[in-house]
């Protein structure tokens, strides 16, 4: 290892011509790297809303980390030439989990062959000792590429692992031949500290003349160079969690009732992931559903002038380090309800003492019965009371939600006859009817009124015939009865009117 070090001490005071420090520029190279401090162009677009957010080459160094490009040597070298290095890699941080599947990196080969072999391998980061650690994963993939260009893209290698692997630490990704060729990677400027600090990278020494030496080695802690080598990892990772709704019901006409409450997932706050993390919150949005919105909250409230349901969208913006793909916008909606005013009615049956009633009421969640007499009454839907006296009620109804309530009251009258569930000695026909019903079977003088479903008598009429027909043109659509009394015998048939 002393001679190995040494090396790098020479190479990176240039000491020595033949010496080949990381990031210095490539003997013999037609065009110095030295004239090519610019940035590259990388052929950025815009990311459109209905665009997906999955797997995507994550170019943190060469979009966040590089004001010029430099290029060096990939290869093992030999006795001679014992200043080659074999291997690259780049270290990422994870602040949520992160599927890795595959990596990119920039090159291209100055050989007579067609194409030059690199294993790109996922490690994890060993924080004790600043290097790889265990290999989680590898694959094989060449390079064609015979020229350099400013274009990066132009000149992509794409490697992809068999299957993801999920991390939750760091990791590393990692690169490296096993041959002595002229094949060139592309790094940032290690001259203009294009590294900021951060001690990402790390070089693989593979020389078999000099195997003692062998292992990889961190670039800014042991040789002073602070830059990366422009490796993206091909990355997939959860956008966002679901915003919370405080309360789902609220009134209308109440201050800031409306109330949401989001969580960014990590990733939003890791400059490695995020160009605009320092801002996360400068790109949310809020859309209330009524016409209204808000920006740049993580926590917002809203009052809403009207009752209804509305929809609260949620829209958030991720900036990733991706050439064509940058903006990943999240949509999430969600459903708040401004509760209405309750509308009280109800409708009933009256047999005699028993009178059945029924809730037809809109917009509550609770109710009560006052039935108008010295019992206690009910909260039940559909409840049936019984009378203990002849006489007049007035029922009242109350209905309530969480904001209002109102109520109602129809009066009932009670006998001491009411309808019976006697099975009818007459006949109804048709029933559905239309516009005319026919009662036959009556006998002797009747009396036959027709009554809607509020008990209301809406036709009487008095027969000694054994066959009425009635004209129901006139009355609407619904539910109605027919009361046939006969000296002292009363039936109720229900009828259907259908025009």
């Amino acid at each position: 290892m002393n001679k190995f070090f040494t090396l790098f001490l020479s190479a990176f005071s240039f000491a020595g011509v033949f010496a080949q420090p990381i990031g210095a520029p490539i003997p013999g190279q037609n065009t110095p790297l030295e004239n090519h401090k610019t940035q590259p162009e990388w052929g950025y677009t815009t990311k459109s809303a209905g665009d997906s957010c999955g797997f995507y080459f994550n170019n943190y160094v060469g979009l966040a980390k590089t004001s010029s490009v430099l290029q060096e040597y990939m290869r093992t070298g030999d006795v001679i030439n014992d200043f080659y290095y074999a291997g690259r890699a780049q270290r990422f941080s994870v602040t949520q989990p992160v599927e890795v599947g595959g990596v990119e990196f920039y090159a291209y080969h100055e050989t007579a062959f067609d194409s030059v072999m690199v294993i790109t391998t996922l490690h994890a980061y060993t924080s004790s000792n600043d290097s790889l650690g265990p290999e989680l994963a590898r694959d094989t993939c060449y390079v064609t590429h015979t020229a350099f260009t400013l274009v990066l893209p132009n000149i992509a290698v794409q490697s992809y692992f068999d299957t993801p692997v999920t991390m939750t630490d760091d990791f590393v990704i990692a690169m490296h031949s096993t041959e002595d060729l002229d094949l060139v990677i592309i790094t940032n400027d290690w001259n203009a500290n294009d590294g900021n600090g951060e001690s990402n990278s790390f070089a693989l020494y593979l020389n078999p003349a000099y195997s003692t030496d062998d292992g990889w080695y961190s670039a800014q802690g042991y040789f002073g160079a602070d830059y990366d080598y422009l490796m993206s990892p091909y990355v997939n990772y959860d956008l966002y969690t679901p915003f919370t709704v405080l309360e789902d019901s609220i009134c209308p006409d109440v201050v800031n009732a409306g109330c949401v409450d989001y969580i960014q997932l990590p990733h939003y706050t890791n400059h490695m992931y995020n160009s605009q993390y320092a801002s996360s919150s400068t790109h949310i949005r809020w859309l209330w559903g009524d016409g209204y919105q808000n920006v740049d909250l993580l926590n917002a409230c809203h009052t809403y002038a009207n009752p209804g349901t509305f929809d609260i969208t949620l829209q958030d913006t991720l900036f990733r380090y991706d050439f064509n793909s940058p903006h990943c916008i999240v949509v999430v909606t969600q459903p708040i309800v401004a509760l209405d005013v309750p509308v009280p009615t109800f409708t009933f049956i009256q047999d005699g003492l028993t009178v059945d009633f029924t809730n037809t009421s809109a917009n509550y969640d609770s109710l009560w019965w006052d039935y108008g007499d010295v019992s206690t009454g009910s909260d039940l839907e559909t409840p049936s009371h019984s009378y203990t006296s002849v006489g007049v009620f007035d029922v009242w109804l109350h209905v309530f939600n969480a904001c209002y309530e109102d109520s109602t009251m129809l009066q009932v009258t009670t006998d001491d006859v009411g309808i019976k569930n006697n099975e009818p000695h007459f006949e109804i026909y048709p029933n559905p009817a239309n516009n005319y019903v026919t009662i036959s079977g009556l006998t002797g003088e009747s009396q036959i009124e027709l009554m809607n479903i509020l008990g209301e008598r809406i036709l009487y009429l008095r027969t000694s015939d054994s066959k009425e027909m009635l004209n129901l043109s006139e009355f609407a659509t619904g539910t109605y009865f027919i009361k046939i009394t006969h000296n002292d015998d009363q039936t109720t048939q229900k009828l259907i009117i259908r025009h």
